[in-house]
């Protein structure tokens, strides 16, 4: 069988990273025989060979490239037809940052699926970001915006032939590792209502259609418990008043609490009913682990002491503590 070439945009960051693993480890993937091109704008980075050295040459090849120029794109896509061209591709796009302008952001979007349709793929697939529902899209701003516009596009570009998939991921576990992790759970102990609730996550039958990635619904207490009874240990966070302190003094920051207080009252108030259906969907192509089966799942098959993840450290989603602090997002 031929291999199925793929495009990850994003090939770097956590989610493009995890794809590519899930996409030359899993034991379905020695039956379809996958290339992955990793996009990244140089591959002579840091990240870009730290991606080279944990994966096979033969399955892998890096790729630069630039989505604000559409000429170094188009020309993947040219250079991968003498290999038999791209067959699917996985867009995730850079998050530009909390209370950030993101015209780039829908631009790259828009860019990367047209071209998917000008090139014929057979599986688009665009990570987007859950959303509270119907109700809420025109109140959507900055990135939410940008993701809602790069889905409609998408849509659209399905009646010409574009075979879509659209991902919405909601809350990432990882996001509460690391330093800026433990000011996240400090902010959201803070910032959120006791009883508020955040979804936390870990090809025919999915083409048009819209998944929403998210294991279970946990309020802060919940997740507390959780993470206690998988380690032993409390989950990390920085004092309560520092918390507090940047949710009063960051707009940005009161803006990501509103967003998620949003998806909860939705979600309980029946205003999004198709996300039960959404979420059994992508439970359907991937089983969801609980905050507690991850944890636990991590501390199993921890043999050594985990070494510390420098890529990103503190500056999770373009948010540095520099900027928590000053209010600049």
């Amino acid at each position: 069988m031929s291999k199925r070439n793929i495009l990850v945009t994003g090939a770097t960051g956590k989610q493009g990273r995890a794809l590519i693993r899930a996409l030359l480890h899993s034991s379905s993937s020695a039956e379809q025989n996958y290339h992955i091109y990793a996009l990244t704008r140089t591959a002579s980075s840091p990240s870009a060979k730290s991606l080279r050295e944990t994966e096979r040459e033969e399955n892998l090849t890096l790729v630069e490239g630039n989505l604000d120029d559409e000429a170094s794109i188009r020309k993947i896509f040219k250079d991968a037809e003498e290999r038999g061209g791209i067959w699917g591709v996985f867009a995730v796009l850079a998050f530009p940052g909390l209370g950030v302008e993101a015209d780039g952001e829908e631009r790259q979007g828009k860019l990367i699926a047209d071209l998917a349709l000008e090139f014929g793929v057979k599986s688009f697939l665009y990570s987007s970001a859950m959303r509270a529902g119907p109700k809420y899209e025109d109140e959507l701003k900055l990135s939410g915006r940008a993701k809602a516009n790069i889905e409609m596009h998408c849509m659209k570009l399905g009646l010409l032939g574009l075979p879509w998939t659209i991902l919405r991921p909601s809350f990432f576990m990882e996001n509460f590792e690391g330093f800026i992790g433990s000011i996240s759970v400090a902010v959201m102990k803070s910032g959120l209502k006791p009883d508020t609730s955040t979804a936390l996550i870990n090809h025919e039958k999915y083409k048009h259609k819209i998944l929403t990635l998210a294991s279970e619904f946990s309020t802060m207490t919940q997740l507390e418990e959780s993470h206690q009874k998988a380690l032993g240990k409390p989950i990390p966070a920085v004092p309560a008043a520092f918390g507090w302190l940047l949710v009063k003094m960051n707009k940005a920051t009161r803006g990501l609490i509103t967003d998620i207080e949003k998806h909860h009252y939705a979600y309980v108030a029946g205003e999004y009913p198709s996300c039960d259906s959404e979420i059994a969907l992508a439970n359907s192509a991937y089983k969801m682990k609980t905050y507690f089966e991850w944890k636990s799942q991590e501390r199993k098959e921890r043999k050594e002491e985990r070494k510390e993840d420098t890529s990103g450290a503190g500056n999770w989603n373009q948010v540095s503590l520099g900027k928590l602090l000053t209010g600049r997002m």
